[in-house]
């Protein structure tokens, strides 16, 4: 019934559950005690190359397809959707016959699970994807969300012909955007005009709870300069390269996968890629740094990043050197901001002589601002308006 939300069910498409943790999935951990959640995996946002990557992730997808979505109980303590949807969809998403396959597809899928898990109940539909826009009010829904995570027209890797038409037809549809940056509140405003700023948050207690020093980083020289994230095209080189030279004595340490592009032979001699670490371990690799890095280029692209990174390094107490992003810029105030290779260099010499104690509790108080569980409580609260104000829709 629209207007009625206190025992609405979510249906979420986003990244595929589990795979990692990202900010969908951090905010929807933190809903799931409270409202049934069923998640629809990703549809992928481009067509698939023959690459060995490529391939592989194909072949698990199909063989994920043939799995029934299996309802889950309901618990107090919820710690994944009542239903995890693998959708049943075509990567060629420029055709007009795949797109209507896929809307049908999907969409009776989720039909189906909402029968099971919330039956007579309107869902909030909430697609972090362009491609979930063909289903807005196909659901019965009494309100659809698009959660904006990046600009589509600049990301990486992207096939930006193929997701832009979806996201202009999605904006004139939903309901209402919520966008982790403050430009996307401007570029992927609905028609509706209603839109939310829900800047990323933090898994708090995981990052500033103290842990063992991990033995790779344990064998390294000091002072460590870490940067924890995907290693690619966002990265300035010449801050890392600048750094290497001007600290010899340090390690550069990047935990994060790197793209195949990228030789680390090419980079200076202590840099050191360490590749990826799971969720649970990456707080004892933050914890171990001794400036926390965010040497982002500044690109269209960054322009609309929230790096979920700064406020895990705030919440293990760390020192952070950061270029000048619109979205770090709201915690200058204990993120030394720094433009350029020199002033890079410059920075990560304050942060190193200037750390103490007192610092490292000022940094944590701030990341304890700012928890996933208050993102999500700011989440919920957005859309019991946008569910209150709506009246049926006219498409």
């Amino acid at each position: 019934m629209v207007g009625d939300f206190s025992s609405a069910p979510f249906v979420v498409i986003a990244d595929d559950w589990g795979r990692h943790v990202s900010t969908t999935q951090h905010l929807f951990r933190r809903i799931l005690p409270t409202h049934d959640v069923i998640w629809v995996n990703s549809f992928g946002h481009r067509r698939p190359q023959f690459t060995v990557y490529d391939m592989k992730r194909a072949v698990a997808k199909v063989a994920r397809m043939v799995v029934p979505p299996r309802v889950e109980p309901v618990t107090e303590t919820a710690d994944r959707p009542r239903c995890v949807i693998h959708p049943k969809a075509l990567p060629w998403h420029n055709l007009a016959w795949v797109q209507q396959f896929n809307a049908a597809s999907v969409g009776r899928e989720i039909r189906r699970a909402l029968r099971q898990v919330a039956p007579g109940r309107a869902p909030v539909f909430v697609t972090a994807t362009p491609l979930g826009g063909d289903l807005v009010g196909s659901l019965g829904e009494c309100a659809s969300i698009y959660l904006c995570l990046d600009d589509y027209d600049q990301l990486p890797g992207v096939e930006r012909n193929l997701l832009v038409p979806f996201e202009e037809r999605l904006l004139r549809r939903v309901d209402a955007t919520v966008a982790t940056a403050a430009a996307l509140t401007e570029s992927k405003r609905p028609l509706s005009g209603r839109v939310l700023h829900l800047p990323q948050g933090v898994n708090y207690g995981h990052f500033s709870t103290s842990r063992t020093l991990p033995a790779e980083l344990a064998a390294l020289p000091r002072p460590i300069l870490g940067f924890a994230g995907g290693v690619g095209p966002v990265i300035d080189r010449s801050i890392i390269h600048a750094l290497g030279a001007a600290f010899p004595q340090a390690s550069i340490v990047l935990v994060g996968m790197h793209q195949e592009t990228i030789d680390p032979a090419a980079w200076p001699s202590n840099v050191h890629f360490l590749g990826a670490r799971p969720y649970g371990e990456l707080p004892a690799y933050v914890q171990g740094f001794d400036v926390g890095l965010v040497p982002y280029v500044h690109n269209q692209h960054t322009r609309s990043v929230d790096p979920l990174k700064v406020l895990e390094y705030l919440a293990a107490g760390i020192p952070v050197v950061s270029t000048g992003l619109s979205e770090v810029r709201k915690y200058q105030e204990v993120v030394y901001i720094a433009d350029g290779a020199e002033a890079q260099v410059a920075a990560v010499a304050a942060a190193l002589r200037h750390d103490d104690p007192a610092q490292r509790l000022r940094r944590q108080a701030v990341a304890a601002a700012h928890t996933w569980e208050q993102r999500a409580g700011q989440f919920l609260a957005f859309i019991e308006q946008v569910v209150g104000d709506r009246t049926p829709p006219h498409r």
